[in-house]
Parts: C-alpha cells; structure tokens; sequence
C-alpha cells in the first residue's frame, strides 16, 4: 500500500491576508492519525531562539485550550519533534509549514510520532509577524495531534490558507471530538496506518468553479499533455517529490515547446493529501507556475491538476484532483 504524505506538507497553503468573518460553526474535522490519549511530548529540534519561542507559544495555546497537553522533551530521540527549515524547491515550494503525521505508530496503529515543520523561507519571504508565524505552529501542531484542514474561507487555525487565526472554539470542539472516545486499535488499523505528511502552501484556491477560475488567472504556464517520464525523489527533511516529463498535446496558456519538466509533491511511496502522483501516459490538463530557481511545478498539487477521464457527448471531460469535481476541456483554460 502507498504511504500517503498528508502534507497538512501540514505542507500548509499561505494566503496574504484573510478577511475577517463570523465565527465558522462546522466543527474541524480529524484526520485518520491520532495519539493513544489527549497528551504528547516532543523534543524541539529548532536551534533558533526566535523559533522555539514559536514553538512554544503554539504549545501554550493549546494547553490553555484545555483539549490537548503538549510538553517538551530533552530526548533527542523523542517520535515527536517541531522544527523549522529553509526550503523552496521540490515539495517545499510555496510551503509555510507541513506535518508528517505517523511517523511512528505502535503495533495496533495509533500515531506514537509526528513531526511538525515551519519554513523560514516563506514566512520571511512572505513578512509574517511573530504572531502570524505562531498561528501557522498551532496549524501544524494541530495536524499532529489529529486535525484536518478546516473549509476554505472558514475562521480556523486550521483553515487551509491559515496566517490571521489562533484557536477558534471549532478547532477546540473538533480536538474534544477525536480524544472523546478511546483511540481504535485494531490489526486492521495498524496495516492501514500509512505515514501521512499535509503540506500547507501559500494560497488556497479552495475548491470548486470560483477555485479554477482563480487558478486560470494565477498559473502563467496551463498545457495538456501525456506524462512520458516519472522520476522519484526524497531528500531530507522530508522532500519527497516527482520530477514529471509530460509530452504536450496543448498549450491553452504560456509558450512551451513540445515537451515540459515540472515537479509535484509527493512520490509513490508517499503522496500528498488531496492530490495524487500522475502516472506515465496519463493524459492531464494542468495548471504550472516557477519557483525561484526557475523549476516548474504544479500550483497546490491537487488543486491544479485535472486527469482525462472520458468523453461525453463529444466534450471531454478531466477529474479535478483534489475534490473529483468534472470539468470540460473548455471550462479549464
């Protein structure tokens, strides 16, 4: 089975500024990962003071939140770790943070480590303040102990583009809802607890027609074509990605010549929440921007990917990867 990188990539999807709404009724949902009860140690890997600071803040507002006890370790060894990195490339790229959640689990399943990521690169690139910077930990350290993103636009730590919120009480009443019962631990549980890492990028196009259009508008490069190469990368901390060669069959957007290599995040041995790894010969349509060192890649993995599914009188037609909505070939350029 396929290790699955919940990049909640925890990568975590930047916006600049989120406008200021009512509070978000729905409560935040779980993700498949949690702790065998409401409480965790981690050992803080940044050698930053700026950044344990960050850290620190974030474990406060959790524990004043009364749901979930976080407490620090000197283990170095410690399952559970926050750090903070320097990256723009490969998975990274666009990513205020991400969490790797299972990254150790027990013999019946349940999450024993997680690992939990700010990157400097973007947040100074991006000018956010401490207490911005500090909502994006509460974000990761949320993923960690068993949080999913919350909906696009939604006043949420855990909104997916989140920079403005700390701890709304939907994310407190989701976090009580996961520790409210005993953690399941089944055989069936253990061989389905695939490491998951959720990758949090620097904007949300959220999902549906007004996400696609947005896209439309933001990607520079959007081509359809036929994948001819996949190569598979990782490289430390925690860069997994895939170098794709895709052959083109149309250029809606951009000048490109007859072939085009962008990278997405994720490998067949790990993927990324909300997206999937394109396989050799698949026909796609997809939305590509540059990173700073002039590499394409796909805007928001899944959000910017659409795959050949069938024709439909005489329309073809392209799943949307990230929620399976179906598009027409003319509905994406």
């Amino acid at each position: 089975m396929k290790k699955r990188l919940s990049i909640a990539l925890s990568c975590f999807v930047l916006l600049s500024y989120l406008p200021v709404n009512a509070a978000t009724r729905r409560i935040t949902p779980a993700n498949k990962f949690r702790y065998m009860t409401k409480k965790a140690s981690y050992y803080n890997k940044s050698t930053s003071t700026y950044y344990r600071s960050i850290w620190t803040n974030a474990r406060k507002a959790w524990n004043g939140s009364k749901t979930f006890k976080w407490s620090t370790t000197k283990n170095k060894k410690s399952r559970s770790f926050t750090t903070s990195v320097n990256r723009n490339s490969g998975i990274w790229t666009n990513a205020t943070g991400m969490t790797y959640n299972g990254l150790a689990v027990n013999r019946q399943g349940v999450q024993t480590g997680a690992g939990m990521y700010l990157n400097r690169t973007v947040l100074t690139k991006y000018h956010y303040t401490k207490k911005q910077r500090t909502n994006v930990a509460i974000h990761e350290m949320g993923h960690a102990l068993g949080l999913a993103h919350n909906d696009g636009g939604s006043v949420s730590a855990m909104n997916p583009a989140n920079r403005t919120y700390a701890l709304r009480n939907c994310d407190i009443r989701g976090a009580k809802q996961i520790y409210a019962s005993a953690a399941t631990t089944t055989k069936t549980l253990a061989t389905a607890a695939q490491s998951t890492l959720t990758v949090d990028h620097l904007k949300d196009y959220d999902n549906g027609i007004t996400g696609v259009e947005q896209l439309k508008k933001s990607a520079p490069i959007i081509v359809e074509g036929h994948i001819t190469k996949s190569v598979n990368h990782h490289k430390a901390p925690k860069n997994y990605y895939t170098t794709q060669t895709l052959a083109i069959d149309k250029a809606f957007k951009g000048n490109v010549g007859a072939t085009l290599t962008f990278t997405q995040g994720g490998t067949t041995h790990m993927a990324v929440t909300a997206s999937e790894i394109l396989p050799q010969h698949q026909t796609i349509i997809v939305m590509l921007a540059k990173n700073t060192h002039g590499t394409y890649y796909v805007i928001n993995d899944g959000q910017g990917m659409f795959v050949d599914t069938y024709i439909n009188n005489g329309n073809e037609l392209f799943d949307h990867v990230s929620d399976h909505a179906i598009y027409t070939e003319a509905m994406l350029h």
